[in-house]
């Protein structure tokens, strides 16, 4: 939640002295259970902070995969339309030759059967 050495430090030294006190049998004061449920609390969340940031980063690197993996994909089908493309323009480019070499042969033997009648 926030990085603070100073409580930090304080905590760490506060229980310490708790479990000084649990160590040599006294019992402690429900202020004093306060500050281990902190700081336990503290280990918890710092240890959940840890799990979660390299869970993030496992999820980060799969979600790079999964990208160059579309961008792959992507890539491969932009390819395979541009190839159909160029078939298909190649296709209308000899239809248009064909189609203009058609029409200039029946035009001149047209013009030629009008002159010879």
């Amino acid at each position: 939640m926030f990085d603070d050495k100073f409580f930090d430090d304080w905590l760490d030294s506060q229980a310490q002295k708790v479990m000084e006190k649990v160590a040599n049998g006294e019992g402690i004061a429900p202020e004093q259970m306060m500050i281990l449920m902190l700081k336990a609390q503290t280990n918890h969340f710092a240890h959940l902070d840890v799990d979660l940031r390299n869970e993030m980063v496992l999820l980060r690197e799969d979600m790079d995969k999964r990208f160059e993996q579309m961008q792959a994909e992507t890539t491969k089908r932009f390819e395979q339309i541009d190839k159909r493309f160029e078939q298909l323009t190649a296709r209308i480019d000899h239809f248009m030759i064909w189609s203009f070499a058609t029409t200039i042969s029946v035009g001149g033997m047209i013009v030629a059967a009008i002159k010879f009648l």
